[in-house]
């Protein structure tokens, strides 16, 4: 990933250093479950990994000569190893033995560290629904204005989303946390409880393995990366609409120093969410790419290894940039509720149109589409007209046949439509307070 995008300790997660790291640790815990099992008896140093000195270079100096970057890194490091220990590193192992459980643990970091920021996230968008739990909004659907709902009750439903995603990433953490340490084609070249044994020192669980770990497994990982940068684009794209000209509820933080265009100096682009849009559809491509590598030849090819290496680490850093960044817009984030009242104005009491429609197929007994019938008509000429709903209902002749003006008149009452907002934010929010 460019360095644009590379919050540092995603970027750690994922660096060479780090996955070499993880093979002297995969290979390590299979030599200590040998002696745990008495195949040998030797002795292996507790700071074996950390007296490692891991030189990328020169491991990617030896890969150009051998083709082969596990085989590199042992060259590397065997020589590293007190004498007694040099034969049985990698012993009757596989590449993908430490390959794929050291991967494993690349994926369990790079979820806990998603969770960490997505938590961050999470109270931002908290904090700004409480502040704004009672600001009136119109509710918008198709684009259109609907019923008013409440700032905050919009905040509290991209909430809800996040607490769903939490439920994935412990999903996705546990599924994620498996090794194999099954030998060539998943037969066990060791024995068995080997495997037990080093996956569980590691914090993983054994899995049924061919020479690699299936990729199904990786195809979540990547579809549900691409489902929590859904939301982040849905929260984006939300926070773009309100910052049109035309609309002017709520605005990106502009800094005094910010230019919005080279030609235009009175511009102010909601240039924040327009990148996390775009972003989310990197992940989603990612994730197609992921379910491609499903396919494997037989027990082993290497379709799947090149993709992964792009994909993997790009995707997790772009995610945890995704949501430091959205976070920052929240936290900085403009409203403006004095502009979403004057919205909520804009039809004339239009909003109002499924309360008089009700009203009116109850107190006329005419069936429910002929009531809804002539309330259509009634509003149709409003927006026509761009006249009052109200005062266009007290002279229609069909509508006063059966309503008085006190009965519409107590259809136009805005608090009754967000009564159950404290409902609401304690249906939401409840585990929290």
């Amino acid at each position: 990933m460019i360095p644009r995008y590379t919050r540092k300790e995603m970027g750690e997660i994922w660096e060479d250093k780090t996955r070499f790291t993880h093979l002297a640790e995969v290979e390590t815990a299979v030599l200590r479950a040998k002696v745990k099992l008495g195949e040998l008896k030797v002795k292996v140093p507790e700071d074996l990994v950390a007296s490692l000195k891991i030189d990328v270079k020169e491991i990617e100096r030896i890969e150009r000569e051998t083709g082969h970057d596990v085989i590199a890194f042992l060259i590397h490091t065997t020589p590293q190893l007190p004498k007694e220990l040099q034969l049985y590193w990698h012993e009757d192992m596989t590449s993908y033995d430490p390959q794929d459980t050291g991967l494993s643990l690349q994926l369990v970091s790079s979820i806990e560290l998603i969770w960490e920021k997505m938590l961050y996230l999470m109270k931002a968008i908290k904090n700004r629904a409480f502040e704004h739990k009672y600001t009136l909004q119109i509710g918008r659907t198709h684009g259109v204005h609907a019923e008013p709902i409440t700032f905050g009750v919009e905040l509290a439903n991209w909430y809800d989303e996040f607490k769903r995603h939490i439920i994935r990433l412990k999903q996705l953490k546990e599924l994620v946390s498996v090794g194999k340490i099954s030998g060539a084609v998943g037969m066990f070249t060791l024995d068995p409880a080997i495997e037990e044994i080093a996956c569980n020192s590691l914090g993983l669980k054994p899995i049924i393995a061919s020479q690699i770990i299936s990729r199904d497994i990786i195809a979540e990982y990547l579809a549900k990366i691409a489902i929590i940068g859904g939301t982040i684009e849905k929260i984006a794209v939300n926070i773009r609409t309100l910052q049109r000209t035309e609309i002017l509820e709520a605005q990106e933080y502009f800094s005094p120093t910010q230019r919005g265009s080279s030609a235009m100096p009175h511009k102010k682009n909601p240039i924040g969410s327009e990148n996390l849009s775009g972003l989310a559809r990197v992940l989603r491509g990612y994730a197609l790419t992921a379910m491609e590598d499903q396919n494997t030849w037989d027990q082993r090819d290497i379709a799947n290894s090149g993709p992964e290496r792009i994909i993997l680490p790009d995707a997790s850093i772009l995610l945890d940039y995704m949501l430091a960044r959205l976070t920052g817009i929240i936290e900085k984030w403009i409203i403006y509720p004095e502009k979403m009242e004057e919205n909520l104005k804009i039809t004339k009491g239009l909003i109002f149109s499924q309360d008089v429609q009700s009203l009116m197929a109850r107190k006329s007994g005419l069936p429910k589409k002929e009531a809804y019938k002539i309330v259509q008509d009634v509003a149709f000429k409003c927006w026509d007209k761009r006249t009052g709903f109200l005062e266009e209902l007290l002279q229609d002749e069909k509508i006063m046949k059966y309503l008085s003006g006190g009965e519409l008149r107590s259809c136009f009452n805005i608090k009754a439509k967000v009564k159950h907002t404290d409902y609401i934010f304690k249906k939401v929010f409840r585990k929290e307070e």
